[in-house]
């Protein structure tokens, strides 16, 4: 039997008991490991480690109080429904905190086995739908990558990241050198194969936490976070070159095979060292790419004393 992971962010012992005997009682079939915390700093300590399938919030703890809490949760890096359990009866309590971003909410004296453990199932249904919905406006309908939208969201959040923790991250900037002739001699449906088969390589070979998104045309983007040295990028930026520049068997209007030799030029930056904003960072990182294309190399630098190559 499946054993969903919830976190519960409850201050008083017994009430967090009752939470944990309460779900512990179901006798259907979604069993559930509940992990209780008491404040803000232990629910980010254990949400940087392991991702829950839910949460669950009491709004009043020592810390802080009514929906002020409910915000401060939404800060974390989370990506699992809220719950708030609540001592307000009030049904317009309830409504404001699904306006600031809970799933659902549950008065506490209404609080029992079967509706704790379907409100947790339909909370986790609706934000997985909801998750879908969005993957639709921020994904490249050809290569299912992250669009360009995607990508500026993730870096404007990387960026508030590392100043908040602050650690740094590396960008790569990656364009195709020869794409057009494949679109002139191949025809459009193999210049569309080739994106498909570099997407599906960029997303298989990948760090778990880098970030990549088809940036337009031919052109990718990377985000790898914690890269705050240069030979770290530099090693990134030659995996990726290695693993893209390649020959490819594509299929062209007539139905022919034919091969095509692609190379590709990368421009590789770190925030905060290269850059302090995120349109800085991608204009520099552009512009390092550009040098790396003009002088035939695989990738080149940006850095405050100017470009570094290979």
């Amino acid at each position: 039997m499946n054993t969903w992971l919830i976190y519960l962010l409850e201050d008083n012992d017994e009430d967090a008991y009752l939470v944990k005997r309460t779900l512990a009682s179901t006798d259907g079939r979604q069993k559930f490991n509940v992990k209780h915390f008491k404040n803000l700093e232990q629910l980010e300590t254990a949400l940087n480690t392991v991702k829950p399938e839910a949460i669950l919030i009491d709004l009043n703890i020592d810390e802080s109080q009514g929906l002020t809490t409910l915000i401060k949760v939404k800060q974390l890096p989370i990506s699992a429904p809220i719950i708030v359990l609540t001592g307000v009866s009030e049904t317009l309590f309830g409504e404001k905190a699904i306006q600031l971003g809970a799933q659902d909410y549950i008065p506490k004296h209404e609080v029992s086995g079967p509706l704790l453990a379907r409100t947790i199932t339909f909370s986790k249904e609706r934000y997985e739908m909801q998750r879908n919905l969005e993957n639709l406006v921020v994904m490249d309908r050809l290569t299912m990558l992250h669009n360009r939208g995607a990508f500026d969201n993730e870096l404007e959040r990387a960026i508030s990241e590392s100043e908040r923790y602050g650690h740094g991250f590396g960008v790569l900037f990656i364009d195709l050198d020869n794409f057009k002739p494949v679109n002139d001699q191949l025809g459009h449906q193999a210049g569309d194969q080739l994106l498909k088969i570099l997407a599906a390589k960029l997303k298989m070979y990948k760090r778990a936490s880098d970030f990549v998104a088809r940036y337009g045309g031919d052109e990718f983007v990377v985000i790898a976070p914690h890269l705050t040295e240069k030979n770290q990028l530099r090693k990134l930026a030659q995996h990726k070159y290695d693993l893209l520049s390649d020959n490819y068997c594509l299929q062209d209007e007539s139905a022919n095979i034919r091969e095509v030799k692609l190379d590709l030029s990368i421009g590789a930056v770190i925030y905060p060292t290269d850059a302090t904003s995120a349109e800085e960072l991608v204009a520099k990182a552009d512009k390092a790419m550009y040098h790396a294309k003009t002088n035939q190399l695989p990738y080149a630098f940006y850095s405050d004393a100017g470009l570094t190559a290979k």
